[in-house]
């Protein structure tokens, strides 16, 4: 035993003195610290900054929208003199490629064309129903026709402003002409909006942050669970392929066994994923802390971290120690990891699906899948804290049931991979090796 505690020992330190842990363990946490902190002015201060004006051809078929929607224009530019937009009419009939070649020029932003449809005639015709009472083309939700916006950026903010401005600027014009006519300031102030403020159910306080930031708390959590686990894993791996190519494990196993060997480089590895994971969750629990949503970083939240993390480690380092063991090349290594590997991608993939159902049949099937299941779990567990105990009893079982069989299996295949040089072992190749190990 004192054996492994030595090579896991040189396999921590030698891992602590790169480059690569200094980073994970450092720096990136104190950008964290420092995007935490300063988060909120960086956006105040990117809202603040001016931005040219928005020039837009806008070809109004009604003859009506045009200067409403020029009044409201106006009035936000007055709120907002830093990101002004300016509306110019242009001529009913005009062509729409020249319109849409004055703004890949760059001469103009965007374009508008409202078309005649968008908006009920003077005499208060139906929607969808011209003055001379012919059938125009419904093509849009309420029987409007749609209208045309054209841009040279795809910024989301700027089309629901336009979107919006436009939306009010019409529904204000089909007020009017109602029978009898509606005034829409009385209109919107019916249709005003309700806010929640929303509380802790235990405490009773105020949530404090945004909406965004307790939306991506459960990504968060998978995402660094992910982090914490596959790149350590990977330096196991390197670490592994470099003494094997350098002959330093042959020295090794004159000393101490195969399985001594792989035991206590799995050994260092878990202190050194412990110590990142650790520093991490102190970052950002303190993080938290200090923006008043520690809610949304508890020590539950924590605990689950940690019980998901060790298995996950064991269960990715052993299966990459016996690729480090098997192949003589890091890329050789990687490739005869990659069905596992690629498989940890799915939850990445799927986590807005996950998150949005956590109780779903998908998200309960993924949870199952060994090599998904603790990022899968960790992210049910934080969009929906009431999960079901015996799901994460089950699936902590099945996770230590797949590293005790992996340990077996990266055992066998270490014994015989690690003293063999020359081309990579073929699946069938590697079943030989556990069957005759």
């Amino acid at each position: 035993m004192s054996r492994i505690w030595t090579v896991a020992g040189r396999e921590f330190i030698e891992t602590v003195k790169t480059k690569a842990f200094f980073i994970s363990t450092v720096l990136v946490p104190m950008v964290i610290v420092l995007l935490t902190l300063g988060s909120k002015r960086i956006a105040e201060a990117t809202e603040k900054e001016a931005v040219p004006t928005r020039v837009l051809d806008v070809v109004d078929e009604t003859g009506r929208v045009f200067d409403t929607l020029q009044a409201l224009i106006e009035q936000e530019n007055a709120a907002a003199p830093h990101r002004k937009l300016e509306a110019r009419q242009a001529p009913a009939d005009a062509d729409r490629a020249a319109l849409r070649a004055r703004v890949d020029s760059g001469e103009r932003y965007g374009y508008i064309v409202i078309p005649a449809g968008a908006a009920p005639s003077a005499d208060r015709a139906a929607p969808g129903t011209s003055a001379a009472g012919a059938s125009a083309p419904a093509e849009a939700p309420g029987g409007f026709i749609p209208c045309e916006l054209g841009r040279r950026d795809n910024l989301p903010d700027v089309a629901e402003r336009l979107r919006r401005l436009l939306d009010r600027a019409v529904n204000d014009l089909r007020l009017r002409a109602a029978d009898p006519p509606i005034d829409p300031r009385r209109v919107r102030a019916l249709q005003a909006r309700v806010f929640f403020n929303e509380v802790d159910v235990k405490t009773g306080q105020p949530l404090a942050g945004d909406e965004m930031v307790r939306f991506m708390t459960p990504f968060v959590f998978m995402f660094l669970l992910f982090m914490g686990t596959m790149t350590i894993s990977q330096g196991l791996l390197t670490s592994m392929i470099e003494e094997k190519s350098s002959r330093i494990v042959e020295v090794l196993l004159s000393a101490i066994s195969p399985m001594q060997l792989m035991a206590g480089k799995i050994l260092g590895m878990v202190c050194v994923g412990g110590v990142l994971m650790g520093v991490w969750a102190v970052v950002g629990y303190s993080g938290a802390r200090s923006r008043g949503m520690e809610y949304l970083v508890t020590p539950t939240h924590l605990g689950y971290m940690a019980a998901y993390f060790l298995p996950a480690f064991l269960l990715f380092s052993s299966l990459l120690a016996a690729a480090g063991a098997a192949c003589n090349t890091v890329k050789d290594a990687q490739s005869l990891a990659a069905p596992v590997t690629l498989l940890t991608f799915v939850p990445l993939m799927l986590w807005w699906v996950v998150m949005f159902n956590p109780n779903s049949a998908l998200s309960l099937t993924l949870s199952f899948i060994p090599p998904m299941t603790p990022f899968v779990m960790i992210l049910r567990i934080c969009a929906d804290p009431k999960l079901p105990a015996w799901q994460i009893v089950a699936s902590l079982a099945l996770l230590w049931a797949s590293v005790v069989a992996s340990i077996w299996f990266a055992s066998r295949v270490f014994r015989v991979g690690v003293l063999m040089y020359g081309k990579a072992p073929s699946l069938r190749e590697l079943a030989k090796w556990v069957r005759y190990a």
